[in-house]
């Protein structure tokens, strides 16, 4: 990797004229097609569920990772 930018959470996500958008941390946005949007989003959520399930097993987790019910 050349260069490493901390994300964050997505400050907005929208849809305008059959493309989506990202809004990022630093003030600029991404623009995607919904194909490669799909296709992002399916890689992301594989290499986190990786990483979440990297950081259970290495003991690093705490009660706060966990999804808890809210209601």
């Amino acid at each position: 990797m050349s260069r490493v930018i901390e994300y964050g959470d997505a400050t907005e996500v929208w849809v305008e004229d059959g493309h989506v958008f990202v809004a990022r941390p630093d003030g600029l946005t991404v623009r995607m097609s919904p194909e490669v949007a799909i296709a992002i989003g399916r890689k992301l959520e594989s290499a986190g569920t990786e990483s979440f399930i990297n950081k259970v097993m290495d003991g690093h987790a705490t009660s706060e990772d966990f999804p808890h019910d809210r209601g």
